[in-house]
């Protein structure tokens, strides 16, 4: 009987020590800059999880090389969509909440005097 009560409690707690993990990798954010690309993505037609697509909307695909303030970079996708989406602005700064895994809110265009100077320097070398 201890056997099992003991078997139950550690599989609860490895269980509890996964789902944590896997909810701050993807849902806990820390806000970080990235520069736009200087190229545009093409425009594209939308389509669904399932591959289907959605009609009377389009896309822009990104992958945007963001910068933690502490230095840290990491590069995640997003995509723009919508019926008629504007492309983002080449070569501006975007700020955003962003998890290991996914942005959260953003981006937003920042202006430059909103940006930490701690990153400015490398800001300026990710231009593409």
């Amino acid at each position: 009987m201890k056997k099992g009560l003991w078997l139950i409690i550690g599989i609860m707690i490895v269980g509890i020590y996964f789902g944590w993990s896997y909810y701050n990798d993807t849902y806990v954010g820390h806000t970080a800059f990235a520069v736009v690309p200087s190229k545009v993505p093409s425009r594209k037609k939308t389509v669904d999880d399932s591959g289907k697509v959605v009609a009377g909307y389009h896309s822009y695909s990104y992958k945007l090389k963001f910068i933690y303030p502490n230095g840290k970079t990491i590069v995640l996708p997003y995509d723009l969509e919508g019926e008629n989406p504007k492309p983002l602005t080449p070569k501006s700064v975007v700020k955003a909440n962003i998890s290991k895994k996914r942005i959260i809110n953003g981006p937003h265009y920042v202006h430059e005097s909103n940006i930490p100077s701690s990153i400015k320097t490398k800001l300026n070398s990710t231009h593409q």
